[in-house]
């Protein structure tokens, strides 16, 4: 595996100082490769790749953002009177990331690189589900990069992720109050329908859905449990003091699915050809005329969120869950009080 910077680190590039924001981590197959935005000394804003070569030594690449047109011809292109030639292509899935990167765990991308016949610069082309970028960039040799040990702390410090609000709060407000506020961010994460079915293995990412009148998304999962009965238990046991309500539609058929509600979220489980999946969003994506996975569910899926018809069985279910995660939590010492 490649050298991984961390967020802050200084970076001189042809004697010019860069410091690391931002990161996001690929993953093709067994290929992993990570992908850095640089601030350099002029402020501009640039990306570092860093993967290893056929000798398993790091290889470093410098891109700008490149808004001329391309002609996309298959194995040849040409750009500023250079010419290309078609050198990789596939389809990478976000495997990690930090900072700001407008990414999202699992999301993928659809790959083109065109490589110049000196095999030193390189023309990018990432798809992404609603847009397209494009870059352009040039080989950086080992006696042209140098990556310090320096971490500039007013990039490190100002970080967008759960550890750097802890880490505000406790010298903002102090500890006993920065106590509580964390333990309201752990009830938030712990009761998130999206957090749970992300983070188990029984689910499987298959895509995600944009609404095009507010830019919010809605993940779309598989579920490798056997029904769509086992899917519904299996997220309410997941975040058992999360769900407010379940709602269906008295449709005949399970193809036309269940919705779960939580303070903040909805997921509709439906069956498709055999499988179970589950779109999961922000209330906002639903009531935004958001869009389902599978279109033919639309109907059901906007009337299973504006409906006051709770499913009777499954109403049942939450509310035996829940109160069992209440009365395991309540003799195991826990909740959101600090205590003295």
């Amino acid at each position: 595996m490649s050298k991984k910077l961390k967020r802050g680190q200084v970076v001189y590039i042809d004697n010019e100082r860069y410091v690391v924001i931002n990161m996001i981590e690929f993953c093709e197959d067994t290929w992993i490769w990570q992908e850095y935005e640089v601030v350099g000394p002029k402020k501009q804003h640039r990306w570092l790749t860093i993967e290893k070569d056929d000798n398993n030594n790091d290889e470093y690449w410098i891109y700008d953002m490149f808004r001329g047109s391309i002609r996309e011809n298959g194995l040849e292109i040409t750009v500023d009177n250079v010419k290309y030639k078609l050198y990789e292509k596939g389809t990478a899935m976000v495997k990690g990331y930090f900072g700001n990167a407008d990414v999202d765990m699992h999301e993928k991308c659809d790959f083109i690189d065109y490589i110049s016949e000196d095999e030193k610069r390189i023309i990018s082309i990432e798809k992404w589900e609603t847009e397209k970028e494009k870059s352009k960039g040039e080989f950086v040799d080992t006696s042209r990069i140098r990556i310090t040990d320096e971490i500039d702390n007013s990039v490190s410090t100002v970080n967008v992720n759960k550890k750097s609000i802890v880490i505000s709060l406790l010298f903002m407000i102090g500890l006993p109050i920065a106590l509580i506020a964390i333990g309201v961010i752990a009830d938030m994460r712990s009761n998130s329908m999206i957090n749970y079915i992300e983070n188990s293995s029984k689910y499987t990412y298959v895509t995600s859905v944009t609404n095009n009148s507010n830019n919010k998304k809605a993940k779309v999962y598989k579920s490798s449990l056997a029904t769509l009965d086992a899917t519904v238990k299996d997220i309410i046991d997941g975040v058992p003091e999360g769900i407010t309500s379940t709602i269906d539609e008295d449709s005949t058929t399970e193809e036309d699915g269940i919705g779960l509600h939580t303070s903040n979220e909805f997921a509709y489980v439906y069956k498709e050809n055999g499988e179970i999946y589950v779109q999961v969003s922000e209330k906002e994506y639903v009531s935004r005329s958001g869009t389902m996975y599978h279109s033919s569910h639309g109907r059901y899926y906007h009337s299973t969120y504006s409906s006051n018809n709770k499913s009777s069985i499954y109403s049942s279910y939450s509310a035996s869950a829940r109160q069992n995660s209440i009365n395991s939590r309540k003799s195991s010492g826990g909740g959101t009080s600090s205590g003295k």
